[in-house]
């Protein structure tokens, strides 16, 4: 259940100063306390610690803490979203080579933004309901299913393929990997991408027994 917070009034702070230089180090920062604390047991306090400022120093950059949770949220999700509409319109491959490369620039993108990802992934949930509506979160799977929809004519793709249901399962498959992955194990990031990709792109494919594979990454990759 989305915890309800009252709306701040509009009058109780200044807008968003992300105009300041000093705006992605609070992004970073809170980025790091929220993943590391977890939304509810974080303060403003802890952040402004960390960022070297006055608690209510803040109030010049952000109106609450749920505030800081959606700015934090957009900046990667936006981010997110630009990489995998990146990696769907690349005019250099076919249209199944394009699934893959979804597939593979999107786990790539959450473990290089591990710490970010873990609070869109994490802590979603602790957004207000309105900030929750104002996030482009269902544009993932529009991308990932429009891309599968327009690959229906392609004969390497099996005809029971549910382009709906398959972006579902991509994106779940693909995004849990922030609870697992650990920096300096035994896969690359590399290694790890392409193994999901041939995964689960070959399931797609007529000739699903013939997609490449690697060995399946543990828990302390």
């Amino acid at each position: 259940m989305v915890n309800r917070r009252r709306s701040p009034r509009g009058d109780a702070a200044p807008p968003f100063r992300n105009d300041d230089g000093r705006w992605q180090e609070l992004l970073d920062i809170s980025a790091r306390i929220f993943a590391r604390k977890g939304y509810r047991s974080t303060t403003l306090q802890d952040i402004a610690d960390e960022f070297g400022v006055l608690k209510g120093s803040l109030y010049h950059y952000i109106r609450s803490k749920d505030d800081l949770l959606y700015e934090v949220v957009k900046s990667v999700l936006d981010t997110g979203l630009r990489n995998l509409r990146d990696h769907a319109d690349s005019p250099d491959s076919d249209v199944i080579d394009r699934i893959r490369s979804v597939t593979r620039g999107h786990v790539l993108y959450l473990i290089e933004n591990l710490v970010a990802t873990t609070v869109l992934l994490h802590e979603f949930d602790q957004l207000s309901e309105q900030h929750q509506r104002d996030l482009p979160i269902r544009e993932y799977q529009t991308v990932l299913e429009d891309l599968i929809t327009g690959a229906k004519d392609d004969s390497r793709l099996r005809a029971d393929v549910d382009p709906q249901l398959t972006a579902l399962a991509v994106l779940g498959a693909t995004n849990w990997v922030y609870r697992w992955y650990r920096p300096g194990g035994s896969r690359s990031p590399e290694q790890i991408a392409d193994y999901f990709a041939d995964l689960l792109v070959g399931g797609l494919l007529v000739h699903a027994e013939h997609a490449t594979a690697t060995a399946v990454p543990s828990r302390t990759s």
